[in-house]
């Protein structure tokens, strides 16, 4: 991400208690920080605006996307006419600090091990129980063609995804052998970048409600077009039915017309405001056993 001083000002807004316009953050702060519920969008007619409720837990946020926004009077200098490297690397300890994060990439875990590229050598990926590998130089980072890539959107599943039993048995083609999960770094745009580069299958796993399909269809499927789709177990109607009525009221203003081309996820948005109800990914970290097939609504649920 570019440090601008135009940035900086409307960072320095937010921090101090005063609402900016959506749009004048990058699409590629704003969304994640939004969704990480460091930011609150209000509405004023068809304008959007961002504020913060926790302008501390913010600040200590920002330093993932650049390391120098950990002092934003520092970094408006750094970024002014007579800059050098000298000061650069004076205020943030990295003479290569503007438009270069400190930590680019994204995690991968397996249920097996699988064998991948990394700098054109072989790569093995079979992290213990609890924990992942950590892909640094995602660039040159091969799966094989065989492999299915699903996206977690929540640390707590992708760490304990071998908790999920046979969620995912029926998900792989006859083409596919094996599942690379992958889930965001710090929120960076790497995955998408990645997901573009490489031929593989994409399924999405995230949480089922209007938000959580949000998520899929303007952060990931622009990247895999035709390659991807949101994970939907087939249980999925018997668990939003018990799920959670406070999370529906609070996305339904934002996302009350939400809609999908995709039939899948057309029949979940309907299934969601059927009940009035979401259902957070989490749930399925101990009981994930009853996937039928990666489409996973039937007709019966909506009769």
């Amino acid at each position: 991400m570019k440090l601008t001083p135009r940035l900086i000002r409307n960072l320095r807004q937010i921090l101090q208690g005063e609402s900016i316009p959506y749009s004048n953050l990058p699409k590629s702060l704003a969304d994640p920080l939004v969704a990480e519920g460091l930011l609150n969008v209000i509405y004023h007619g068809s304008r959007r605006s961002l504020r913060t409720h926790n302008a501390d837990a913010l600040a200590g946020v920002l330093p993932r996307y650049n390391e120098a926004l950990s002092d934003l009077d520092a970094a408006e200098s750094m970024i002014s006419d007579d800059n050098s490297r000298a000061m650069q690397a004076s205020i943030s300890g990295n003479s290569k600090t503007i438009g270069k994060r400190s930590s680019p990439g994204f995690l991968v875990n397996t249920f097996h091990c699988v064998e991948c590229m990394l700098n054109d050598e072989t790569f093995i990926i079979n992290p213990p129980e609890g924990s992942a590998v950590y892909i640094a130089d995602w660039k040159s980072f091969i799966p094989p063609i065989t492999s299915l890539v699903i996206g977690v959107d929540n640390m707590e599943n992708f760490l304990k995804i071998r908790n999920h039993g046979s969620l995912f048995d029926n998900c792989l083609t006859d083409a596919e052998t094996d599942i690379i999960f992958i889930a965001r770094y710090a929120f960076s745009s790497d995955i998408s970048r990645w997901l573009e580069q490489i031929p593989n299958r994409y399924l999405h796993f995230g949480d089922f409600d209007l938000a959580g399909i949000d998520i899929f269809l303007n952060q990931f499927k622009p990247h895999v077009e035709e390659r991807g789709s949101f994970f939907i177990p087939s249980d999925i109607s018997s668990r939003i039915s018990r799920g959670s009525r406070k999370r529906y009221n609070e996305q339904f203003l934002k996302y009350s017309h939400l809609t999908a081309a995709d039939d899948g996820l057309s029949s979940l948005i309907a299934l969601i405001h059927r009940y009035r109800r979401t259902y957070d990914q989490e749930g399925y970290i101990k009981t994930g056993n009853l996937l039928r097939n990666n489409r996973g609504i039937s007709e019966d649920d909506f009769m």
